[in-house]
């Protein structure tokens, strides 16, 4: 078992924002719990999964003593990431005088769609964003249990209050009586930053590229470094192109830090089935091995992508994403060296390497997981629960 790494959280300047990077369990739920804190007049929170534990509790307490000062608190959650918790979690909450709703929580046609954002956003000032859900593992720091791996930015600028904005149109849609999906899909775009060094980009189910879909692959192309630390890695072929691309027609350098361990070994051996032909293309590959891997921050050239998009074909054209994309050279430095920071705790994998990691049956077995997580999640959920609007 690899020692566990220590990341000190991190400040900085970019693009008009003040910026904080919370890496460990501890910082990350202490950022949490600080901005909630501060609040003096609002707070909302999205997050995927809110469950119930110690930790859910303490960020539970949290947020009745906002409401207790007279803090406006809006709290919504997703129906699927939440679909099993203990609804007595929420019941404090609402006595309170929280605002409270789920993000399609019934059986139906579109079951599988998942908001899988997590933001909250503070008097319409301050801003967090990043991959974290409120369950204890996620804030545990324990490289022999089930802790997890993940980063989280705290927002003190303008992009505070246009999150602030899509977040009240995502509350109107989840509580309006008829909730069409092309309503959705309007509120994604509609907020979606078409310009600007600061963009808060969204992702969902459209029928063509998401704003953020579309400006990853813009981005991707030309990039001459590419630095990506991704929880869950299984996109289409044609991603995976652009990214050997960096390497065999730019002259670059690309870096991809997956996870050796996770929940779910199926995405593990489906990131694996992928690694083949980026090491083909020159592309460098490592696997992270303290603690299981959450993070997903991507560095293209000068820009830095942070959030809760995954690499894999679910958060990159079926869930609802999002994404902050900041245009700053020093940034964008300091967060490669951060990705630097994590090789030496890492298996690097080489083609060599990986050729040699197992036989037949290990191989069809990572086909099989990426047929799974690209092709059968990706064409049933569409097919399915999209095909009407």
């Amino acid at each position: 078992m690899a020692a566990l790494q220590h990341f000190p959280p991190f400040t900085a300047q970019a693009a008009g924002h003040k910026l904080n990077v919370a890496i460990s369990g501890a910082d990350r739920l202490a950022a949490i719990l600080k901005i909630i804190d501060d609040a003096k007049h609002s707070l909302r929170l999205f997050f995927y999964i809110f469950g119930h534990d110690e930790i859910s509790i303490r960020v539970r307490e949290a947020l009745i003593d906002a409401t207790n000062r007279g803090v406006t608190v809006c709290l919504l959650v997703d129906g699927f990431g939440t679909a099993e918790r203990d609804d007595s979690i929420y019941e404090p909450l609402v006595e309170a005088g929280v605002g409270f709703a789920r993000f399609h929580s019934s059986w139906g046609r579109r079951y599988l769609l998942r908001n899988h954002q997590k933001i909250i956003v503070a008097d319409e000032k301050r801003a967090l964003v990043g991959g974290n859900n409120i369950v204890g593992h996620y804030f545990s720091d324990d490289p022999t249990g089930e802790s997890w791996h993940d980063l989280c930015l705290t927002i003190e600028g303008d992009a505070a209050v246009r999150l602030a904005r899509y977040f009240d149109a995502l509350r109107g849609w989840m509580t309006a009586r008829r909730r069409s999906l092309f309503r959705l899909l309007r509120i994604l775009k509609m907020h979606s930053d078409v310009e600007g060094p600061f963009r808060i980009l969204y992702g969902g189910p459209f029928q063509r590229l998401s704003p953020l879909t579309r400006s990853l692959k813009r981005d991707l192309h030309g990039t001459r470094r590419l630095d990506m630390v991704e929880a869950y890695f299984a996109p289409n072929g044609g991603m995976l192109k652009r990214i050997s691309r960096i390497v065999t027609n730019n002259g670059g350098e690309a870096r991809l830090l997956t996870a050796a361990r996770s929940d779910n070994e199926v995405t593990i051996a489906a990131a694996r089935h992928c690694y083949g032909r980026l090491l083909r293309g020159g592309v460098q590959v490592y696997e992270y091995l303290p603690q299981m891997l959450h993070m997903k921050l991507i560095v293209a050239d000068e820009i830095v992508y942070i959030g809760s998009a995954n690499f894999d074909m679910r958060s990159l054209y079926i869930n609802a994403e999002v994404m902050v994309r900041i245009v700053d050279r020093g940034f964008a430095n300091q967060m490669s060296a951060f990705v630097a920071e994590h090789l030496p705790a890492s298996t690097k994998v080489t083609l060599e390497s990986h050729r040699a990691s197992g036989g037949l049956l290990t191989k069809l077995g990572r086909r099989l997981a990426y047929y799974l997580m690209s092709t059968v999640d990706f064409t049933v959920t569409r097919g399915v629960n999209l095909r009407r609007r």
